[in-house]
């Protein structure tokens, strides 16, 4: 429910039960009688009403929260992946290729496998082949010297904050809002719906365009929890924009050593 399509049909939807519960009230239930009780109907709408749409403004606040988390963890993955690759350059002519082609692997495997998946909703394995293959890597290195042992702490500093990330964002991706708050805003929004129909006016089509507007003010608040409640997929889906980039950017530099430690060995000593 976090498409256009279902924030078209939620409209439509309440809507409907909106103008037909007014509808039937105005049929059933005299003019006169109805504004007897506007006062006391009055009351009761401001109540049930302030205490509803705090509780709506705080669970969208809370699932907005949770999108951006998603998204910070996503990002924060994808930039150690580049810290990794960057640093690998500098060991040895086994280590460094691969650790650099365990990285292409761990990325192509996120943004191919398990995007999708997190997409569909399902289960992801915490240890795949890839990340389990880029932190065997990352621990079988052996330092030749001073400098390569400073780089393989670096090393092992970007992998567990890699790590740490990506637990959080398979973790988030399969967190959803459980059914029995699901039930609570659908019974709201049907109570302040139904408080509304108590009012009477000597406009019927006035009155039935401003509960039009209270429903789809409704509707659009409840779509909007379901969307940011799934940041994964629907339209306001996170993309694996972070790990594309760095598909397509970073992870295409030559395997080579780098050149300036090249030129320092082969400088004459002073």
């Amino acid at each position: 429910m976090n498409t256009i399509t279902h924030a078209i049909i939620l409209i439509l939807i309440f809507i409907a039960v909106a103008l037909c519960g007014q509808w039937l009230v105005n049929r059933v239930v005299k003019r006169e009688v109805l504004e007897l009780h506007h006062s006391a109907g009055e009351a009761m709408m401001g109540v049930v009403g302030t205490l509803f749409s705090v509780l709506l403004g705080f669970m969208v606040a809370s699932a907005m929260d949770k999108y951006h988390d998603c998204q910070m963890h996503g990002e924060q993955e994808a930039s150690n992946v580049a810290s990794v690759f960057w640093v690998a350059r500098g060991f040895s002519d086994i280590d460094r290729p691969r650790l650099r082609q365990f990285c292409r692997e761990y990325v192509d495997e996120v943004i191919n496998e398990e995007w999708p998946k997190m997409e569909r909703g399902q289960k992801i394995d915490n240890g795949t082949d890839a990340y389990q293959r880029l932190w065997e890597a990352t621990v079988s290195v052996v330092p030749e010297n001073d400098r390569q042992n400073n780089l393989q702490q670096g090393l092992v500093a970007s992998m567990q904050n890699l790590g740490e990330h990506r637990r959080a964002r398979i973790l988030l991706s399969q967190k959803g809002t459980p059914i029995a708050l699901w039930a609570v805003i659908i019974f709201g929004a049907m109570i302040t719906l139904a408080l509304s129909f108590i009012f009477a006016s000597q406009f019927p089509k006035v009155q039935a365009f401003m509960t039009t507007l209270v429903a789809t003010a409704l509707a659009l608040n409840v779509w909007l929890l379901a969307a940011y409640s799934h940041p994964f997929s629907g339209e306001l889906r996170i993309e694996p924009s972070m790990f594309r980039l760095l598909k397509d950017s970073v992870l295409r530099v030559p395997d080579g050593p780098t050149r300036f430690l090249h030129d320092h060995e082969n400088s004459p000593a002073k």
